[in-house]
This record gives C-alpha cells, structure tokens and sequence, in this order.
C-alpha cells in the first residue's frame, strides 16, 4: 500500500480563530485529532459545567498538550479562551509544526515548547487542562496518565483529556474521577476531573 505523502487540511473549529487552517506533516507519522472529534470534545469542555463553580473551564486556562504533534489541541483551546499553552513533544519536527501554526495564529507568545520524552518529560504544572494523546500503537495512554497524576503537575478540579484507540481500556487512577467517555470513529476521548 502506498504511503500517503499528502498533508491532511485541519481547521481551528470555535472560538476566535474559527476557521484558521493548521499545518500538517504528510505521511502518516502524526495523526491529528479529527475536526468533528475535537469540536465535540471543546463543545463538551465548554458546556459540560467543567470549570470553577460549575462554569466553563477554557476561560483563562492553563493547558498542557502532551504529544502534541501539530499542536492542535492546545491552540483550539488558546483560541476558545485558555491563557496559555504547553506543547510538549518528542519529535523537533512535530514541535516545529505546533510552533509554526502557533506563530501564524498569533498565539506564539502564549506558547511554550518543550522537546521531551513522555511521559519522564512531564512539564512543570500546575495545569487546568491537560490533552493527552500518544500514538496508540505504542499503548503508552494509561502510563503517561497515571505520570501525570503522580508528578503532580494538575490544579485543584483540573481536567484531564485522554485519546486512545476505541478498543483500548483505561484504568482511572486513585486521584481521578471518570467523567465521562466517547467514541468517535477509531478514537475515544476520555475525561477525567482531578479530585
């Protein structure tokens, strides 16, 4: 089977930035968080009564976007209102991909980009929302999550976003609540609030 060299066309889906496109790398070697996927999720972030007293959540948020690949995650929230976003990642070139796309959105100044090995190269918190995403062949959802619970990198209520494949089973850690699940295509998005 031929490789797909042509790069995918992904779109900021709410807030400020609706509609900006971000860049992608061909191949497959990053798989960015479908638009319908990720409107959904910001859709539930933003309605789900997640934040401070029962509020939004994304309204001056701290966000960390672990694996981030072409930053996706992190700038959707920094255009719905987030204050300010780490993208962390293993690969320079995935890491310039999200600073470049930071830097056409003008959200560079926002943005913080840490090259490291996850889930050792936890950030320093403390964070309100956390995406995580790591390639799901590589099966390390569930060890990165519970890093990120012993490192103590979460605030207070902090929300944590998992993506994995829709056939992999998550354990929810002892300082985390299950909040809710769901599938969309290949992938499901778990949420969970830090207790």
């Amino acid at each position: 089977m031929a490789r797909n060299t042509k790069p995918q066309t992904i779109r900021i889906t709410g807030g400020r930035l609706k509609g900006r496109r971000l860049a992608t790398p061909p191949g497959l070697d990053v798989r960015p968080t479908s638009e319908r996927a990720r409107e959904a999720l910001f859709n539930r972030l933003a309605h789900g009564g997640f934040g401070p007293d029962g509020g939004p959540i994304l309204p001056g948020a701290r966000v960390a976007d672990l694996y981030c690949g072409t930053g996706a995650l992190g700038l959707e929230a920094l255009s719905r209102g987030a204050a300010c976003a780490t993208f962390v990642d293993q690969s320079l070139g995935s890491l310039d991909i999200a600073r470049t796309n930071a830097t056409s959105l003008q959200t560079a100044d926002s943005c913080v980009f840490l090259q490291a090995t996850l889930p050792a190269g936890l950030p320093k918190g403390p964070f309100d929302l956390v995406f995580l995403d790591p390639p799901y062949a590589v099966h390390l959802a569930q060890v990165t999550l519970d890093a990120v619970v012993s490192a103590g990198v979460l605030a207070s209520s902090a929300i944590v976003c998992v993506e994995t494949g829709k056939d992999t089973l998550m354990e929810t850690p002892a300082a985390l609540t299950l909040l809710d699940r769901r599938q969309y295509g290949a992938a499901a998005i778990w949420l969970f609030r830090a207790d």
